[in-house]
């Protein structure tokens, strides 16, 4: 005879932490415009589109700061939202990959072998806590988006977004 299926209870962090998964999704994305507006080039999208949210935001710090026609305000500005991107993909990772200590009601997190139950030593999250980092990753995304289309000027963005959208389309086909 087959076991029922054990499901956990329901747990709000979870879907506080799908929002922070959709919306670092959407950062990377943000993140490839950035770096298509800022290299520039018909293969500027090529190169984006197979790089994550780590290599985007240090490679885009690169390019901008060697961005010399561009005023030193508008390269800080641009800088600043790179932080904030930076920032706000650490917080994703340890929201991602660490370990949690709690479970949905508080109690430790426990993993069980054959032989024994090991206590997992991770960090305890508060849907609050959850919901920070995602609203962190929007922040940063449309800092990101403002600082670029300030500097370069309105149409940069749409442009980028038609060099991925075509590289895409030249990828499946």
């Amino acid at each position: 005879m087959t076991q029922p299926l054990r499901t956990d209870p329901p747990d709000d962090r979870f879907e506080a932490l799908g929002q922070v998964v959709e919306r670092a999704a959407v950062m990377e994305i943000a993140l490839r415009m950035a770096f298509c507006t800022l290299l520039g080039g018909p293969l500027a999208a090529a190169v984006a589109s197979s790089q994550d949210t780590h290599w985007l935001i240090e490679n885009c710090d690169v390019v901008v700061r060697r961005h010399a026609e561009k005023t030193t305000r508008q390269r800080e500005t641009i800088r600043s939202a790179l932080h904030l991107c930076r920032e706000a993909n650490r917080a994703r990772n340890k929201l991602v990959h660490e370990a949690w200590g709690t479970g949905s009601a508080g109690q430790s997190t426990a993993l069980q072998s054959l032989c024994r139950s090991y206590q997992v030593a991770g960090r305890e999250w508060t849907v609050a806590q959850i919901r920070e980092a995602a609203e962190a990753i929007s922040g940063a995304q449309h800092a990101l988006l403002a600082a670029v289309e300030t500097a370069f000027g309105p149409g940069c963005l749409q442009a980028a977004e038609e060099m991925l959208a075509a590289d895409a389309a030249h990828d499946r086909s």
